[in-house]
């Protein structure tokens, strides 16, 4: 029963990732939104990482950042732009596994865009100049707010509406019920 489980949390982990890293491509590829707006390809991750756990949502940034790159590169691959989809899928499980609270999701959020727009900043000021990163950065600041509400209304939705099923393949407990 253990293994079932264990396998049902790996293959949710990896729909996941492809839908992040399908996401990913689509937003910076198609549309070629590739420095501003909403970080869509997050949200699968954020919501892996919340059901998962801190760990799984940390592997399941990195493979959906190296996967992406690896189906569409751009540049030199450098791990500090990796960081961010990782802090995407650590945070908030490290705050909201299995303590779930929509109005903790917000600051979590809000807390982990913050953090990713350090770390991506410190990718630009390290791999290309500090006009390049200081130029963005007001943007990218002014974002964060905007970002935050869209991400949460996206991700709480996804919880509602997933929930359920979670309960019914027993990867999550229902609400009140305990080890």
């Amino acid at each position: 029963m253990k293994k079932s489980r264990e396998l049902q949390k790996l293959v949710l982990a990896s729909s996941l990732v492809a839908i992040s890293i399908v996401i990913d491509i689509f937003f910076k590829q198609i549309l070629s939104f590739n420095n501003f707006g909403v970080p869509f390809y997050a949200i699968p991750i954020i919501y892996g990482s919340i059901v998962l756990g801190p760990i799984y949502g940390l592997i399941m940034g990195y493979v959906s950042d190296l996967v992406g790159f690896v189906a569409f590169p751009n540049g030199t691959y450098a791990i500090i732009f990796a960081l961010g989809a990782m802090l995407w899928g650590f945070v908030p499980g490290l705050f909201l596994y299995k303590k779930y609270d929509r109005i903790k999701l917000v600051f979590v959020l809000f807390l982990t865009h913050v953090l990713v727009t350090v770390a991506n900043t410190i990718g630009l000021l390290t791999f290309l100049s500090r006009e390049t990163a200081l130029a963005s950065l007001t943007v990218r600041l002014t974002m964060i707010p905007i970002n935050v509400v869209i991400i949460t209304i996206l991700v709480h939705a996804l919880q509602e509406k997933l929930n359920p099923v979670l309960v019914d393949m027993q990867i999550k407990r229902p609400k009140g019920q305990t080890a």
